[in-house]
């Protein structure tokens, strides 16, 4: 018997760490290897720390020694050839997933270079190739992101410091106090200031780092406070104003900036005795003459920006309690603006050294978003809906969830055709507060004695308010008493969410690698070719009478004027000011938002047509032998118009963007509409409709794209497919 040792190959010189870590994992010390080896201890050591490499022969008798099957799993490793595919480390939790793939890519180059394979397989090939190149580079990173998105105040900060570990110990003096216990400290507003990232690194490492706002957003976020202060001095009472009536910034803005420029509100003794509130920021202004130009560049100048250049704080502690608590610091700090070197944060990202959410294969990325204050449909908020990489946690109180912001998020995604998040990387977490969840009532008007049951009661209201809403009534409902509930059930609930996403990945590499067997295996078959000539020719006509979708249903700027005429009148001033782009209210998202809603309506019936159209092929036995190819067509039909609708939006979004954003005409005008009387809102979207109606050449050519993006992205792939892309000439 041939006692030869296995060759073994090594893609990475990651030999000595793994072969460490496999002996660890077998419970063996480096002194049984060496024995076995007849090698000094010493020679294991240095290889096992990378600084001597084995040679093949020598990692084979080294794995041997281990004996164990994850040994004899990594010498196979060793030896395989991926031909199409990087090979990723031996400890990738995607590995074997990647290697199928990898292996059906291989298959499917050697059956294209068949001199006999046909132009018809090829295209098909073609479209096997994709589908496992993009499931392969989605399992290949092991990076995913749990984005937190709720109203201001909802207690999102809480909720994710509960989840992941950002929580101090208790202090025996007040143990229900969170407030003192959260790492992202917000103090009484509850509110962070900006978007908050957190991520682990190391094993001892804590850090804060800073992404601060442009020098120009940090002028205008002054200047809208400034003017919310001459509002105030310009009419008799505070008191007295209506809060429509004054613009400014919002509350934690309003904080920060007082903070960074030494304008704190203090209570303080009047002459005689009685505790009033004293703002500074009003004595400045009066000084000033209540004139916002003067009293912004002041406030500017006591911020002094040119000192406020540090980014990055990283330390080292003692502990993990020690480290999270001077991590607390800082960030309250930073987020109330009272760190003297650090300007305005646009984000602040914390790094700690302990897995976010339990220990896993993967590495997670917590988002706590900016609050929803007026809208929820925001480009940063609809980012992290649309990457296939994030779950999406959304936040509601008890008492209403969904609630009405969580419930028009949703409307948005069903009408711009991105419903499948719902199903596929979208979770409610309903957070609760003990007190009122044991006045939950079920519908006779019984209380509910336990939490459990209080949940379960929720949970049914929820589910049917869900329901109205298309597609959302399956997504999945969590319920957190931050201060009572067991924490790790979520945490364990999110991180299934993320695997539950590469297992989709992975389920489609099998469906792909049984349409490649299948395809390989039958190809020249006469019975094939008939049955896939008949498909070819049902796909042609289908084709033909969908040249072109139908015509457009509403302008795309429709969402927009909607958008103006019901949101909040400062945010509307604000947005006006930084010439409609800013995250608050974003004119050129909207704009992108209602060129995405007409077209899913447009198009929604074609896409709906070209399914049924497979769904009846598929029923019919003459057509038997073309299973898996119509398979596979309607496993890609929704990837393709889902690109369609993304050309859609960017087309709207940034046709309108280059003509708008640039004419400082329009968005002056909107400025200077405030303070005309009621109806502000009104009348900046009266403007801004005259503006869009007197510039049709924008639409226009937005139509245009549209019907590009409808060739390109749909028309021309499944033309392709069935040899018909003369159609498209």
């Amino acid at each position: 018997m041939d006692t030869t040792p296995p060759t073994v190959t090594r893609a990475e010189n990651s030999t000595g760490s793994d072969l460490a870590r496999l002996r660890e994992n077998a419970k063996m010390k480096q002194s049984q290897i060496a024995e076995s080896l007849h090698v000094d201890a010493s020679r294991i050591s240095r290889i096992e720390t990378g600084q001597l490499l084995p040679d093949l022969s020598e990692t084979a008798r080294i794995l041997d020694s281990i004996g164990t099957e994850e040994a004899k799993d990594y010498a196979s490793y060793c030896q395989e050839n991926w031909g199409c595919f990087e090979k990723p480390s031996f400890w990738h939790p995607s590995r074997r997933d990647l290697a199928r793939a990898s292996a059906y890519a291989v298959k499917l180059e050697e059956f294209v270079s068949r001199p006999q394979t046909t132009e018809a397989a090829k295209a098909q090939a073609d479209l096997h190739r994709q589908s496992l190149t993009s499931s392969a580079e989605f399992l290949r990173t092991v990076d995913h992101a749990v984005a937190f998105v709720g109203d201001i105040g909802v207690g999102k900060s809480t909720a994710i410091c509960g989840l992941t570990g950002l929580l101090l110990p208790p202090d025996p003096k007040a143990p229900s106090a969170l407030s003192k216990r959260v790492v992202l400290e917000t103090g009484s507003g509850r509110t962070t200031l900006c978007e908050v990232r957190v991520r682990s690194e190391g094993k001892t490492t804590f850090a804060l780092v800073v992404q601060p706002h442009s020098e120009e957003e940090v002028f205008r976020s002054v200047s809208d406070f400034s003017a919310s202060i001459t509002d105030a001095l310009n009419r008799e009472s505070i008191a007295d104003s209506k809060e429509s009536d004054l613009r400014g910034v919002s509350e934690e803005l309003n904080k920060a900036l007082r903070n960074m420029a030494g304008l704190a509100r203090k209570t303080v003794k009047n002459a005689e005795g009685k505790m009033i509130r004293h703002d500074p920021a009003f004595d400045l202004a009066r000084q000033y003459n209540n004139t916002a130009t003067e009293l912004t560049a002041e406030i500017l100048k006591r911020m002094r920006l040119d000192k406020r250049n540090k980014t990055e704080f990283r330390f080292e502690a003692a502990d993990l309690p020690t480290g999270l608590s001077q991590l607390r610091q800082l960030f309250a700090n930073v987020n109330k603006g009272l760190s003297p070197d650090v300007s305005l944060p646009r984000r602040i990202d914390l790094v700690v050294p302990l897995p976010l959410l339990g220990e896993n294969s993967l590495d997670f990325q917590v988002i706590d978003t900016k609050g929803v204050d007026d809208t929820a449909i925001r480009p940063d908020i609809r980012a992290y809906l649309d990457d296939a990489r994030t779950v999406t946690v959304l936040c509601s109180r008890f008492d209403n969830a969904p609630g009405p912001t969580l419930r028009i998020l949703m409307e948005n995604l069903v009408s711009t055709g991105a419903e499948r998040v719902f199903a596929e990387r979208m979770l409610l977490l309903v957070l609760a507060r003990s007190a009122e969840v044991l006045e939950t009532q079920d519908d006779e008007g019984n209380r509910a004695e336990t939490a459990e049951e209080a949940y379960r009661i929720k949970g049914d209201q929820i589910r049917w308010e869900l329901s109205k809403v298309g597609g959302a009534a399956d997504v999945p409902i969590m319920f957190l008493d931050v201060l009572n509930d067991d924490h790790h059930p979520i945490a364990d609930q999110l991180v299934s969410a993320a695997s539950k996403l590469r297992d989709l990945q992975s389920q489609r590499i099998s469906e792909v690698g049984q349409a490649i067997d299948e395809l390989i295996k039958r190809h020249g078959e006469v019975q094939t070719k008939e049955a896939q000539e008949k498909v070819r020719r049902r796909l042609r006509i289908f084709i033909e009478q969908h040249l072109a979708i139908n015509p457009a249903i509403r302008k795309p700027y429709r969402e927009l004027l909607s958008t103006v005429q019901n949101t909040h009148p400062r945010t509307v001033w604000a947005s006006t000011r930084r010439n409609g782009s800013w995250t608050g209210l974003d004119a050129y998202h909207l704009i992108g938002v209602g060129t995405v809603i007409d077209a899913q309506s447009r198009s929604q019936s074609s896409f709906a047509g070209l399914d049924e159209l497979l769904n009846n092929m598929l029923g019919d036995q003459e057509l038997e032998p073309a299973r898996d190819y119509l398979n596979e067509l309607r496993r890609i039909g929704p990837e393709w118009r889902q690109h369609f609708l993304n050309e859609c939006t960017t087309s709207g979004r940034e046709i309108y963007r280059a003509a708008l954003f640039p004419d400082d005409q329009i968005w002056d005008q909107c400025i200077d509409l405030w303070g005309t009387g009621s109806g502000y809102r009104n009348r900046v979207a009266e403007q801004l409709e005259t503006w869009c109606d007197s510039h049709p050449h924008l639409s226009e050519s937005v139509e245009k794209r549209i019907q590009l993006a409808w060739q390109n992205s749909f028309l021309k792939p499944l033309a392709i497919l069935c040899d018909s892309t003369e159609l498209l000439d």
